[in-house]
């Protein structure tokens, strides 16, 4: 009995770790996507957005649709540095002239 008790013991707290694990993983995925998403709208507003931000974006809310929170959180992460440094090119050449803004 105390044999039973003791795998029992051992399964919940397996189980629990798990559950809390994905808990996780699955803020922090939704938290990535939402961050990437407003990046992306300050890089829309300056007209600087770049090409891949939103079909990365895209594919992290499907990721994450799937429950497959890593992939989720690589993609998000993908789109949310692509958006930063869509809004740091903007910064370094907004004195340049740009012919094709006209």
């Amino acid at each position: 009995m105390k044999i039973i008790s003791y795998f029992l013991i051992i399964i919940v707290e397996f189980l629990s770790v798990d559950l809390t694990l994905s808990n996780t993983l699955e803020d922090k995925s939704s938290a990535l996507i939402k961050e990437a998403k407003s990046t992306n709208k300050i890089a829309i507003k300056l007209k600087n957005e770049w090409r891949d931000v939103r079909k990365l974006i895209k594919k992290a809310s499907k990721a994450h649709a799937d429950k497959n929170y890593e992939k989720s959180i690589n993609f998000a992460e993908q789109a949310l540095n692509q958006a930063k440094m869509s809004i740091e090119q903007h910064k370094k050449q907004k004195n340049n002239y740009r012919f094709l803004d006209d």
